[in-house]
């Protein structure tokens, strides 16, 4: 499987020169699923995953449903692309998001979530509810700064789970990128264009394809 990364000219200066020597996050990375899952993988027990090659915003996308049997919360992650992990600080990133689109049945909770590994807690983002919108693709982007203060991230609408480092901390080494969808009973739905970028607002251009310069195939650790 390979992975596919996004970048913009003014992105690549100096990003060479981070000295992180386990993860090196970039800004500007997409997984945009177009040709598979790009590394990402159910994050729950109960999440059954599969990728679709159109249908997606635009092209692929990763499909989720829940096994009923195992009643849980549903999600994908990614703890092995080096772009999408590492000291958020250091590489200027201050934003990120993903495409949701929800088939079935409505969303108690949509979060973007982030953790330094599968063995502790981290900080997520709950975008709300989300109901069916007649397939139609809804991109959900949030803004942060990856020095803030615990107190700062709360009051910016970011949850701290139990067990888990500052938020600082946490965005200092991340290792884990999530989408996770919350409801009860049966659920589907679709994820596309999994991103960090220096900015929300730079999101349009780097989707758009105005200022993209180059696409790389990345092969999956």
């Amino acid at each position: 499987m390979f992975g596919k990364r996004l970048f913009v000219a003014s992105w690549l200066i100096g990003i060479t020169s981070f000295a992180i020597p386990v993860w090196a996050a970039v800004p500007g990375t997409v997984a945009t699923f177009d040709a598979g899952e790009d590394g990402f993988i159910g994050s729950t027990i109960a999440t059954v995953q599969v990728h679709l090659a159109n249908g997606g915003n635009p092209n692929g996308f990763v499909q989720i449903r829940k096994d009923l049997e195992t009643g849980f919360d549903i999600g994908t992650q990614n703890s092995n692309w080096p772009e999408f992990l590492g000291d958020y600080a250091a590489a200027g990133i201050n934003g990120g998001g993903f495409d949701l689109n929800v088939f079935n049945i409505a969303f108690n909770q949509v979060h973007f979530r982030f953790r330094r590994n599968v063995a502790e807690n981290g900080w997520y983002y709950d975008f709300g509810p989300v109901a069916p919108n007649g397939n139609a693709w809804v991109p959900l982007d949030v803004a942060f700064d990856p020095t803030w203060s615990d107190l700062t991230a709360a009051a910016n609408g970011w949850s701290q789970e139990t067990g888990s480092p500052s938020f600082a901390a946490l965005m200092g080494s991340v290792g884990w990128i999530e989408a996770r969808l919350i409801n009860e009973g049966s659920a589907l739905a679709g994820i596309d264009n999994v991103r960090i970028v220096p900015e929300p607002g730079t999101l349009a251009l780097l989707l758009a394809g105005t200022a993209i310069l180059g696409r790389r195939r990345l092969a999956r650790a």
